[in-house]
């Protein structure tokens, strides 16, 4: 999930509404929320194999990953990235 860094704007009009800057931010800021959490469940990134090796080495342990080559969960624990094993479901 990609999200916009804050901005040091004005926060606020005379007449106590957002300023346009303001709310452009948040509204990004929802509508990224949204595309990755929601009332039906957690979405993963979607990333190749290759993707996935390059960015592995920055993030923290129990970070996860949907591989789009492999159709498999991965998730980096102990600092190595495993595949999360499926069976039929229920």
């Amino acid at each position: 999930m990609n999200l916009q860094a804050f901005i040091s704007v004005k926060f606020v009009e005379e007449n106590g509404y957002l300023t346009n800057e303001m709310q452009l931010f948040i509204d990004n800021l929802i509508q990224t929320l949204m595309g990755g959490l929601s009332n039906d469940g957690w979405t993963l990134p979607q990333l190749t194999a290759a993707e996935i090796a390059t960015i592995q080495i920055e993030m923290p342990d129990g970070t996860m990953w949907y591989d789009l080559d492999s159709h498999e969960i991965v998730c980096k624990v102990n600092g190595a990235l495993r595949k999360i094993t499926t069976t039929a479901y229920p």
